[in-house]
C-alpha cells in the first residue's frame, strides 16, 4: 500500500507539473496571440497609407497643375517670340535662312575664315561648353551648312561652299554700305 500512495503522490505531482506547464504554455500563446494582433494591426496601417498615397499623389498632382496654369499666362506675356525657324530643305541654295542664333553665325564665319576646326576648339573661340558646340554642330551638319571628316577623332568640320559664297556675299555688301556711308554727299 506504501507503494500505490508513493505512486499516487507522484501522479499527483506529475498532474501539477504538467497543470503548470499547461499554464505556462497558455501564458506564452496568450503573448504570441498579443504580438501577432498588434503586427497584424501594423501590417493594416502601412497597407491603408499605402492605398491613400496614390489619392494624395493625385491631389499632388492636381495642385501642381492648377498652380501651373495660374503661372503659365504670366511666362506667356514675358516669353519674347523666338525668330521663326525654316525648313533647311525648304531653303534656297546660298542662303543661310535658318541661321536663327548670333552663335550659329559665328561658328560660320569662322569657320570660313580660319578653315576646318574641330567641335573643341570651335567651343574655346565662341566661348561655348564643348557639349553646346558638339549638338550646334551637329545641327549645322544635319542641315548641310557644314561638312565633317569622319576620320579624325574629335571630327573636324569645314563649311560647305554656298555657305562660304553666302558670307562672301554679305561681307561685300556691308563693305560697299561703309564706303557709301564714308563719303558724305
Amino acid at each position: 500500500m506504501k507503494d500505490l500512495a508513493i505512486e499516487l503522490e507522484r501522479l499527483k505531482i506529475s498532474s501539477d507539473q504538467s497543470k503548470l506547464s499547461d499554464l505556462v504554455l497558455f501564458e506564452r500563446l496568450q503573448r504570441t496571440e498579443k504580438l501577432l494582433g498588434e503586427s497584424l494591426n501594423w501590417i493594416k496601417e502601412v497597407a491603408d497609407a499605402v492605398l491613400r498615397a496614390p489619392a494624395t499623389i493625385s491631389t499632388a498632382t492636381k495642385m501642381v497643375e492648377e498652380l501651373s496654369e495660374h503661372v503659365r499666362p504670366s511666362e506667356q506675356s514675358t516669353v519674347i517670340q523666338s525668330p521663326i525657324r525654316t525648313d533647311p530643305s525648304v531653303v534656297q541654295p546660298g542662303s543661310l535662312n535658318s541661321i536663327t542664333t548670333p552663335t550659329e553665325l559665328q561658328v560660320l564665319t569662322l569657320l570660313a575664315d580660319e578653315g576646318p576646326k574641330s567641335a573643341p576648339e570651335i567651343g574655346r573661340i565662341v566661348g561655348r561648353s564643348r557639349e553646346h558646340t558638339a549638338r550646334l554642330m551637329k545641327k549645322l551638319f544635319a542641315e548641310g551648312y557644314v561638312r565633317r571628316d569622319q576620320t579624325r577623332i574629335p571630327f573636324r568640320y569645314s563649311t560647305v561652299e554656298r555657305v562660304k559664297q553666302s558670307l562672301t556675299k554679305a561681307e561685300g555688301k556691308e563693305q560697299e554700305r561703309e564706303t557709301v556711308s564714308a563719303h558724305p554727299a
